[in-house]
């Protein structure tokens, strides 16, 4: 237990002891901590969004309203090919207008001027990929013209494909933006430790002569290292989570609180809307862990490299 208690001691001493490169260094590992987590959740936000889109209809067909059932159902099962559409749906007048009903529940004055006769109906179209929606549009383009009852097509393959390019740029650009910053962290606590050990090279080495353990006169450098860390990993979780908060509280009850919470729902992340305690437990914990594998790292690399 005292062995514990030293070694912990020490660690606290080697801090404070150079406490503006201490202050240097906890400052790097927020900011490259903060920068790294702000760019895994924008890579995080781009594949959410693009699997959103690709599961939504990439190809909506409008018929005319007089267009019989009957036609637009044969119409459906023709151009069925399970080997390129993933779902194929109908959407008769009524369930139109149900749908109108729903995205438009809060304005009054247009619901009312709008019945199911005024609605078209249509066809949702999502095929297996990018790559099959184009064979889907090339058949609907050559049916539409022997078909007098299709009335528009509407398709977003250029949506989903650039969400999908945007995505990889971003994946790849955040990739290598965090690879650099990380290794600039782990090289600056590196060096730190470093600088650390140099300065008590006399009493490392009286350490040694009075038969102390490599693990105790290690541990203390190791122990410095994961406070870096943890400490710029907890500094990183709360300067981004903390304007997020106070954006969704200015921002309640407002046209663009009222988009933002759809386009969370529609990328299945509810739980960043409220304070969720357990939610923000979990981001401050992987920050603070992420933070002290780095600190680790860095000082068992720190270690190696000028004790032994």
């Amino acid at each position: 237990m005292a062995t514990t208690e030293k070694i912990f001691d020490t660690a606290k001493k080697n801090i404070q002891r150079n406490r503006w490169l201490s202050i240097s260094t906890v400052f790097v590992s927020t900011i490259v901590i903060a920068i790294s987590s702000f760019f895994i959740s924008l890579a995080i936000m781009g594949q959410k969004a693009v699997s959103y889109y690709e599961m939504k209809a990439q190809v909506i067909i409008f018929f005319k309203k007089d267009a019989p059932e009957a036609d637009i159902l044969s119409f459906r099962d023709k151009i069925f090919n399970p080997e390129l559409i993933e779902n194929i749906k109908y959407i008769s007048k009524e369930d139109a207008l149900l749908i109108y009903q729903e995205d438009f529940a809060d304005n009054p004055d247009l619901l009312s001027t709008v019945t199911a006769d005024s609605l078209p109906p249509s066809l949702e179209i999502r095929a297996k990929d990018v790559d099959s929606l184009l064979s889907v549009i090339e058949n609907i383009n050559q049916e539409k013209t022997t078909n007098a009852y299709i009335d528009e097509v509407m398709y977003f393959k250029d949506v989903v494909e650039n969400l999908k390019t945007l995505s990889r740029i971003i994946g790849i650009g955040s990739a290598l933006l965090i690879s650099g910053l990380l290794l600039i962290t782990f090289s600056l606590i590196r060096i730190t430790i470093g600088f650390n050990i140099n300065s008590h090279k006399e009493e490392i080495q009286i350490m040694h002569l009075v038969g102390s353990s490599d693990k105790f006169i290690k541990l203390p450098f190791i122990l410095e290292g994961c406070f870096y860390g943890i400490a710029g990993g907890l500094l990183a979780s709360l300067i981004l989570i903390i304007p997020w908060y106070s954006v969704l509280y200015y921002t309640q009850n407002t046209d663009f609180a009222y988009w933002f919470n759809q386009v969370l729902a529609d990328f299945n992340l509810d739980f960043l809307r409220p304070i969720n305690i357990a939610f923000l437990l979990i981001y401050l914990l992987i920050h603070m862990l992420i933070g002290g594998v780095l600190g680790m790292v860095s000082s068992l690399s720190a270690v190696k490299r000028y004790l032994e």
